[in-house]
């Protein structure tokens, strides 16, 4: 069985095949940053950063949700393509991210889109109707997916190329752990709507310093704040003027208030000799970190589906169908 080390090594050489055929020959654009606290979605973005600074590029636009300039993104990306964060929202489980997926594809019809790693995951036929229709009426939409699943589900319901690639937090590489753990087991289970069904026995669960149970959704009230600072900072010493300017301090905001998450979560991980979770990033960045870990399946498969598929069980994983089986494996 290979070791953390190897299986990184590995996905990072599928990656690079995957997005073999990615040119960078005009201005181009990443939308839809993370602009919220989970960890996995900001390691995701950072890995895309780092896919892009491979080729010794970087986003000439970036923009969350909440804050996209369709006339500026025009004006600054006119012809380059527009690439769209990865991640597990391609589907109807988190509505929001979908509908701007779509309204990404409606406003920019023939312009080059390129669906960073996506889990898809549709509950409802409406929705896959809809989201065929516009790829295919849109034309140039590259859809990325992170399973074999949803590629089988994506070649066979939408009109568009489909590529298999893992995810994208694989680009950050192998991750130091940089003190040895001072606790003994972690809890670390989803409270959202992705959860996993068996979770039943926590609260009969005494926790201790060596038995912590937690999510990792909550941040530190100061994080915005000093990631803002940090951009401000690097801003003053950039010579780029007007419209440019503003651009590289959102990206470098960006980019720092993703760092201060990913540190957050890593240094997280890397305080316990053992790690319970349902979710996918708990076992890509404990891969990273080489801590051991087992992995319990969300409530629709995701996880199961990229193990399965990227053979990722590398010899400090362990794989269950209950927490309290997890817990004694510890």
């Amino acid at each position: 069985m290979e070791t953390h080390g190897q299986l990184i090594a590995r996905l990072q050489s599928e990656i690079d095949k995957a997005l073999a055929f990615v040119a960078f020959e005009e201005p181009f654009a990443l939308l839809d940053f993370p602009d919220h606290s989970n960890v996995g979605d900001s390691a995701i973005w950072l890995g895309e950063l780092a896919f892009f600074a491979g080729a010794g590029r970087r986003p000439s636009y970036v923009c969350s949700l909440k804050n996209i300039d369709w006339r500026d993104l025009d004006r600054v990306v006119p012809k380059g393509t527009i690439f769209i964060h990865g991640g597990g929202n391609f589907g109807d489980v988190w509505p929001r991210h979908q509908a701007f997926r779509e309204e990404v594809l409606a406003r920019l019809p023939g312009r080059r889109i390129v669906q960073f790693p996506q889990s898809v995951h549709f509950t409802s036929s409406g929705q896959i109707e809809q989201m065929a229709r516009l790829i295919a009426e849109h034309g140039q939409f590259t859809l990325c997916v992170r399973d074999r699943s949803s590629f089988d589900f994506a070649t066979a319901r939408f009109d568009c190329p489909v590529i298999l690639c893992p995810d994208m937090a694989f680009c950050l590489g192998e991750q130091p752990r940089l003190a040895k753990p001072q606790y003994e087991t972690l809890l670390l289970l989803r409270t959202d709507k992705e959860k996993a069904a068996d979770t039943g026995c926590i609260e009969t669960i005494k926790t201790s310093p060596d038995l912590a149970h937690m999510d990792w959704l909550l941040e530190p009230s100061g994080t915005r704040l000093n990631a803002r600072y940090l951009a401000i900072a690097y801003s003053l010493a950039s010579t780029l003027k007007g419209g440019l300017q503003r651009q590289r301090l959102r990206e470098e905001y960006y980019r720092q208030l993703a760092m201060k998450r990913l540190r957050r979560g890593l240094r997280l991980l890397g305080s316990y000799a053992y790690v319970v979770s349902d979710r996918l990033h708990v076992h890509i960045l404990s891969t990273l970190l080489g801590v051991r870990h087992c992995m319990l399946d969300n409530n629709y498969g995701k996880i199961e589906r990229f193990m399965d598929t990227w053979s990722t069980a590398w010899n400090g994983v362990l794989r269950t169908d209950s927490v309290a089986s997890a817990l004694q494996r510890s």
